[in-house]
């Protein structure tokens, strides 16, 4: 079963334009984008200090050239 912070965090993701990110880990939150990086692990620390309690969605924002099939 999903949460609703889960499915909030979704709902933010497929809102958000995250062109500026292409290559990076992003960390989204109910609120929006909370990290970005190069380091999966912490970049998921980053935004687990800055949103204490709150469910993290990580994200990999795809190179342009990368086809998502």
């Amino acid at each position: 079963m999903v949460g609703i912070n889960m499915v909030s965090n979704y709902e933010v993701f497929l809102k958000t334009d995250l062109k500026q990110f292409v290559g990076k880990w992003v960390a989204i939150a109910k609120t929006g984008v909370v990290a970005v990086g190069e380091n999966a692990k912490k970049v998921y620390e980053e935004a687990q200090m800055k949103m204490p309690g709150e469910k993290i969605m990580l994200y990999k924002v795809p190179e342009e050239e990368t086809m998502i099939f």
